[in-house]
Order: structure tokens, then sequence, then C-alpha cells
């Protein structure tokens, strides 16, 4: 039967009119053996629709009554489109939600209106319209077809994207709907799934998917959708994935760190995160990636993962990946009111710097362009500080690609690793600009453009401390173990100057803890609050 048939029919004689009329007269209380019976269709009448697609209109009436079942079936509207028409039924819930709304849904365009001058839904609904007998539908038949056209069999995958779009449904189809999404999905158990596309569906609830327990599903997209909490993941624990996609959910929108640890939490077998690798040996970071397309998360991030990682350890390992006719130059500002505002030296920047409107003597410019490979290397071994980046601060951006070259931009923070015990640890905030030359699986650096300032106030809040994601990745001492007895001299003196203890008490506390500073300090505390330290131990002025 079609729908224009379907609204077409006499509704049966044991009908009931719902309205705004007769709705304050308890009528829904009345009738409530015609909203449980099960084999009753009722009619949906909703006015002021003009303008409106099926699925605008009933997006709108799913949302308002959401997470309650409704699923609309023979959709019609009227000559002038200005009232629809559905049958639903077993749906006394959301019959129940919009009579409380006095049969009043807000416009779906006064969303997304500041004047708000579009009328509201107002609707009126017949209980009982007809029987199940009467009306007959078979949606599986249809849905099964669409998963069949959008299931790849040769990496069985399935492509959910924008499911309820989708121009061969005959019906409404929304998986944010949870009844619907599993009905789906039972259909959808007939394949072999090994990846799942449910990206772009307005899916609020994540527990349908509790009917593909049984399916080897490694990869799972669930990108664009209106994800709220990560404790809705948890009804997925199930699932043994290697790469999950949430992006665009609003459960992204927490700290980067706190946000992979849970992840990792829920599902200890992901390694690709977002399209960002995070296991153990790549850089972990995830949401602060722009790419221009899928395929370039894994150049930008194996180049990072080298570039940083032999920058911090072994600067000569690079000699490989800078183009014989490269480019390098740097640039540096001051930034006042921040945390390390005080304690911010960038003299070493400073005397290298190429900031054109800042230079005193424009024929240093140049001088300070280091040309090619050679000039390069020795710049960062002479004129740059050692130096360690925190990966969970990157933010990278693929700005251009083509098949032969590309452009990056990195910002994130690094500290530079002390020379001396009695050094101060200083947080430096920085931008780099790569341009690559391209060439198959290989790319060269052609350009690399460094801007360094001290850090700012957050980054310093925010980076280089240990957590639970970073401490699968990443072991940091921010003061070395002392090698030579210059080393066991200066780190005695450090003791002393942070405890007030004199030079031999300093000593036996070091000795005892191994020389580790943050251990002799934990146990001078725990001895001071005892009272078990005699006076004699400490210096007096």
């Amino acid at each position: 039967m079609s729908a224009q048939n379907a609204m077409t029919i006499q509704p049966s004689p044991d009908s009931i009119l719902i309205n705004e009329t007769n709705l304050p007269s308890g009528i829904v209380f009345k009738h409530k053996n015609l909203l449980r019976n099960v084999k009753c269709w009722h009619k949906f009448i909703i006015n002021n629709t003009e303008g409106l697609t099926r699925n605008e209109v009933l997006k709108c009436i799913l949302d308002h009554v959401h997470p309650l079942d409704l699923i609309p079936v023979f959709f019609a509207t009227d000559s002038s489109n200005a009232a629809a028409y559905f049958l639903a039924r077993n749906c006394e819930a959301a019959v129940e939600k919009l009579c409380r709304d006095n049969l009043v849904v807000d416009h779906p365009y006064n969303k997304k209106s500041a004047t708000r001058n579009f009328k509201p839904f107002k609707l009126s609904i017949i209980l009982s319209f007809a029987n199940t007998n009467d009306i007959k539908i078979d949606v599986q038949k249809n849905v099964s077809s669409v998963l069949a056209k959008r299931y790849d069999v040769g990496n069985k995958l399935l492509n959910l994207d924008r499911f309820h779009e989708d121009p061969d449904l005959v019906e409404f189809c929304p998986l944010s709907q949870p009844k619907i999404m599993y009905f789906v999905l039972h259909i959808a158990k007939g394949f072999v799934i090994h990846e799942l596309i449910l990206s772009n569906n307005g899916i609020k609830i994540l527990a349908p998917l509790d009917v593909l327990a049984n399916a080897k599903i490694t990869r799972l997209d669930l990108s664009n959708n209106e994800l709220n909490s990560l404790n809705e993941l948890n009804s997925l624990k199930f699932l043994n994935m290697s790469d999950l996609k949430l992006t665009g959910n609003i459960l992204c929108d927490c700290e980067e760190n706190e946000y992979i640890s849970r992840i990792k939490t829920i599902f200890p077998s992901v390694e690709i995160l977002d399209g960002i690798p995070i296991s153990l040996d790549r850089i972990p970071t995830t949401k602060k990636y722009s790419f221009s397309d899928y395929e370039s998360t894994d150049l930008v991030n194996q180049f990072l993962e080298y570039f940083f990682t032999a920058y911090d350890c072994d600067r000569r390992m690079l000699a490989g990946l800078y183009h014989r006719n490269a480019m390098f130059s740097t640039t540096c500002v001051y930034l006042a009111g921040q945390m390390s505002s005080n304690t911010a030296n960038l003299r070493q920047y400073s005397n290298i710097s190429r900031n054109l409107k800042k230079s005193a003597d424009l024929s240093k410019t140049s001088q300070f362009l280091f040309l090619g490979r050679e000039s390069i290397l020795n710049a960062f071994n002479t004129k740059l500080a050692l130096t360690e980046h925190d990966p969970f601060s990157f933010s990278a951006d693929l700005m251009y690609k083509t098949d032969t070259c590309a452009v990056i931009v990195v910002t994130g923070v690094f500290h530079e690793k002390p020379t001396s015990l009695l050094d101060k640890e200083r947080f430096l905030g920085f931008t780099r600009s790569f341009a690559l030359e391209i060439s198959g699986k290989n790319c060269l650096i052609i350009n690399d453009q460094l801007h360094v300032y001290n850090g700012l106030s957050f980054q310093e809040r925010n980076s280089f401390h240990d957590s639970p994601a970073s401490n699968q990745f990443v072991h940091r001492e921010i003061i070395p173990k002392p090698l030579i007895k210059s080393d066991f001299d200066d780190l005695t003196v450090t003791f002393g100057q942070l405890t007030n203890l004199k030079e031999d008490w300093s000593r036996k506390c070091l000795k005892e803890c191994n020389y580790d500073l943050k251990g002799a300090l934990e146990m001078f505390v725990d001895l001071y609050k005892a009272d078990q330290i005699p006076h004699n131990a400490f210096l007096t002025y």
C-alpha cells in the first residue's frame, strides 16, 4: 500500500481524535487501552509544514520525543504541503510526551533563525485510525536492499553514512532513533562486517550496537554524531577494535590527555583514534590535527614523529631529511604577562633571528638565512640548545598538499635540556613551518621556519605533566641523574638549598635514594614531619 492510499482510507469506527480542544478533558488517559494496543495504527496530523521536506518534518518530531520510540511510516502531505501525515503504532510514551507539550512542536527553522517567525507545528492524533490487518507494511525488504548496496564485500565494510538520506529508502529511517537503529543493524547481521561507518546520523545513544556483539568489527566510525559523554562508549566495550573515529561529537571537547586515556581505558585495543596512531611507539596526538584528506595522516604523523625524535635525541639523524639546498631561519618574540615571562631567556634565538621588522642591520638578515643541509645542521648543533618537546601539546595543520609537495605547520611546547643541575627549567612555545618535497613515499625538507616565544601560561600549566595517558608513552627526567663528581656536588648543593640541610646531611639523603632528587625530597619531608631530623643537621645563619 502506498502512503497516499494509506491516508485516504476512512478511520475505523472506534477511532478517537485528540486535538488542542479536547486535550484538557483527559481524553488520553481515558483511551490508554488504544495506545497500548500494538495492533492499532495511529494517524499523526502536523500543521504548518509548508516548505519543509519529509525528512525535516519527521526529524523535528523525532528529536522532540527523543529517546522515546516513535517510528513513522506512510508519510504524506496535502496538496498545498501545509499539512503532513504519518502513521505509527506501539508509541504510547511518545504520544503522551506530545500531549504533555499541548501537541505543539517548535518549527525546526526557529532554531536557526534569530527572528523565530515560523509558526510551530500543531498536531492532532487519531488513535486507532486503522488496524494492522487493514494496513500492512514490509520495511525489511527495502532496508535489506539498501544495506546490500552499501556493503563492500571485498573490505567487509558497511557504510551507513547519512543513512536516512539514502534516496532508495521508501520510509524515513534515522539511525538517531534507537529502535530504528536496532532494526537496521539487526538486518545487517547477515553481512560479515569488519568495518562499520555510522557517521553523520545524529546518533545520541549507542546501546543498539549490542546487536553486533558477535561481529568482529575492527574499525568503527562514529564521527559527526551527537554523542555527549564518553560514558556512552561503555556500552561498546565488547568491541575489540583497533580503529575508532569520534571527531565531530561533543564528547571530544575535553582535555586531550584525558580524552586519550579514557578511550584507551574503554578500548585497550584501539591503536588509531580519530585517524591518528596512538600506539606506544607513535606520537600520541589526536584531536588537534587538521588534514586535507584522511590518507595524509600517515605522512604527517610519520614525518613529525621522526623529525622531533631526532631533533631531541641526535640532530645528526636529520641529515637525510633536509634537501641539499634547503633553507632554515628562525624568529622569536617575548610575551609579557605570562607565567614564563620572568624567567624567559630568548637570547640565543634573537641572536640568529631573521625578523626583518626588528632587525637593526638588514645586511645580517641574509647571514641568518641558513642555506644548505650542512649549514642547517651546524646551526642546530652550535647555535640552538638541546631540547625536549612535549608531543601531547602538538597541533598540526596540513596547509597544502599535492603529489609532489606539502606544507605542514606544527605548534607546541618544548623546554631546553638543562646544562647544569642548577639551571632553571624554561617552557618555550614554538611554531614550525615545513615545506616538503615529495617523491613517492619519501619527502625532503626544502624550507624550515622556526618561531619561538616564551611559553603561554596555559601551555606551562598543561605541558610535561605525568598523566595516565602520557605515562603510556613517555618517561621524562627533567633533572638527569649525575654521572661525574661535579654533577654529584651540584646536586648536593641544590638539595641543600631546597632543604636548608648541611652538606653532609644533604649527601646522606641523596645517597639513600640513589641520588634521585625527587625521592630524596619526599624522604626529607617524611622525616621532617616525623621530627626525625636533628636540629644540628640544618644550617644556621
